[in-house]
């Protein structure tokens, strides 16, 4: 399903051009038509989805697949030094299409982009205090994981058999 006011739904469905590197059924990669850096891609889902955790498991493992050998090409064939994989969920986090996907940004010697995290440095008590509230935050966000119970049928029995005793013969050749 694709949303007619969505760029990317356009770019996926060849209804807007792009210069596309790979396409199946599911995902579709081309270049950003604003590269942070030479051969900058967007590895994209078909189907519209704001957020790529909002996609079905097989076409998010696809373009996450898609992605690594883009990258994977990029220090190969580009003869990038290095790739970045980014992904922003929400305009909040700097997405700019509320389109599923990768952006693989391809680093160079140089290169002068700029992923700026803004780290900041905690003391000690601090960083208990932080690290205990996030855990317990973030902990409870993932589902537990529930084994599998497998029973163990019992075999059926075997009726008894006889015991055949072979003869060895060995021949005699003096």
């Amino acid at each position: 399903m694709s949303d007619n006011n969505c760029v990317f739904c356009l770019i996926g469905s060849n209804r807007i051009q792009s210069a596309k590197i790979y396409e199946d059924d599911d995902v579709v990669a081309f270049l950003d038509i604003r590269p942070a850096s030479e051969g900058h891609v967007q590895v994209i889902s078909k189907q519209h989805a704001p957020l790529i955790s909002m996609l079905d498991v097989n076409v998010r493992n696809k373009i996450f697949n898609t992605a690594l050998n883009i990258g994977s090409g990029m220090v190969s064939k580009l003869g990038a030094a290095g790739v970045s994989y980014l992904i922003n969920e929400g305009a909040g986090a700097g997405q700019r299409v509320p389109h599923a996907g990768i952006q693989v940004i391809p680093r160079y010697e140089g290169d002068n982009v700029n992923i700026n995290l803004n780290e900041k440095e905690y003391n000690q008590e601090e960083i208990n205090t932080y690290l205990q509230s996030v855990i317990k935050k973030l902990q409870s966000s993932i589902p537990e994981k529930k084994e599998k119970i497998i029973e163990k049928k019992p075999e059926p029995e075997k009726p008894e058999q006889e015991e055949v005793v072979v003869e060895e013969r060995v021949p005699k050749y003096w």
